[in-house]
């Protein structure tokens, strides 16, 4: 814990915000509950028809900028957009709907300081829902049991890291910390709405570099039905985006000749067992129509 608050800060979260005002509260709030308190934090407004600026003021805190955009973004450009306002030497992109843990800052700086070469680090995460407490999934205990089980820090590079995370997209990528420098160029590209985290993780592995992970809890990942996740789920746009991505991984995986890496990517697994476990859902609901296609995307490991 830094109790020195004159020290320059080395990490800046990078919070685009689109809607849901009460959630950026919490959000917010969370920061302020940072155990190290030398952090600086940029809003990121989308053009939301929310308040978010009068939020961000009446905090009277220095260490936080608010920047509304002249035109909506979209996702991925505004995420963009925020990284290029980060000087520090660590940037998180904070989800403006999740909350950090008070030891967060600590925790994603000393990892990586223990990892000198590394682009990013991640952490454990907790589930709440929309009133912050403990919430349970079936896709979350899932990752429980696909990643890796050691309480050491988890290095992961090039041809083994990509590997692991196409078996199982077991890293919680909001809770991602990146170093700037080793940001990759170009960022995060705008054809993905939903895989866009994902696709950087695969380009930084694809350039041969590491991302580390500490068994550590220091993040609150919000599951609720307005959020980008549960809206793209029911959509089916997420399904579609990662069996794409997955495609797209195992043809450069192949070219490459990385072919463990292009099998795991093109038997795409777990995204058929989601698929298959969506259908169930629905089926149980009585939706018939919504199961039929989730049912064949899972069978054929494509999903129109």
């Amino acid at each position: 814990m830094s109790n020195n608050v004159l020290s320059p800060p080395r990490i800046t979260f990078a919070i685009p915000y689109y809607r849901g005002l009460d959630y950026l509260s919490d959000a917010l709030r969370s920061l302020l509950r940072q155990e190290n308190p030398n952090w600086k934090a940029v809003v990121l407004d989308d053009r939301g028809g929310e308040d978010a600026e009068s939020l961000v003021l009446s905090l009277s805190d220095s260490r936080f900028t608010f920047v509304r955009n002249e035109i909506n973004l979209g996702l991925a450009r505004n995420w963009n957009r925020a990284v290029s306002l980060v000087d520090t030497e660590f940037l998180t992109i904070f989800h403006s709907d999740d909350e950090l843990e008070p030891n967060y800052t600590d925790v994603m700086i000393s990892l990586l300081e223990r990892h000198p070469h590394a682009a990013a680090g991640h952490c454990r995460t907790r589930i709440i829902g929309t009133n912050g407490k403990a919430v349970w999934s079936f896709p979350d205990l899932v990752k429980t049991f696909i990643r890796p089980s050691s309480s050491e820090d988890t290095v992961l590079s090039g041809q083994q890291g990509l590997l692991s995370i196409t078996r199982g997209a077991w890293i919680f990528c909001p809770t991602m910390c990146y170093r700037t420098a080793l940001f990759p160029s170009g960022g995060f590209d705008p054809v993905w709405k939903f895989a866009l985290d994902v696709d950087l993780m695969s380009k930084i592995f694809f350039d041969g570099g590491t991302i580390v992970g500490t068994s550590t809890v220091a993040y609150r990942y919000r599951r609720h039905r307005q959020n980008q996740t549960a809206i793209l789920t029911e959509s089916n746009l997420r399904f579609r985006e990662e069996l794409r991505h997955l495609d797209n991984v195992a043809r450069r995986a192949e070219q490459l000749g990385w072919s463990g890496v292009s099998r795991s990517a093109r038997r795409k697994t777990v995204v058929r067992l989601h698929l298959l476990y969506q259908a169930l859902r629905a089926v149980a609901r009585l939706k018939f129509t919504r199961a039929w296609p989730l049912m064949l995307g899972s069978l054929r490991g494509q999903l129109k």
